[in-house]
């Protein structure tokens, strides 16, 4: 299983401010397309949030989430790729 594989199938992340972000396969047209990885931020009511399709890396991840000053949803998505890279490494 590759990193995509594995946060496809993962059920989004939270902080405790109430952001969530999701990660899907989907676009706008709700139809799978092909390898797209597409990273969907909710921020609730008070912002509404975003979509974008990206590269499916650590690098892409982290520059979308901390450029909507989303700094502890990123460390708790990054947690859990770290726990998913070393399993894959053992």
């Amino acid at each position: 299983m590759d990193l995509r594989e594995f946060l496809l199938q993962q059920q989004g992340f939270a902080d405790d401010q109430g952001n969530k972000v999701y990660f899907t396969d989907r676009g706008l047209y709700q139809e799978p397309q092909g390898k797209e990885f597409w990273v969907f931020l909710d921020e609730g009511m008070r912002c509404g949030g975003t979509s974008r399709k990206i590269p499916c890396d650590k690098e892409h991840i982290k520059g979308v989430l901390l450029g909507c000053g989303k700094k502890e949803l990123w460390q708790k998505v990054l947690e859990h790729m770290d726990v998913f890279e070393n399993q894959d490494n053992s």
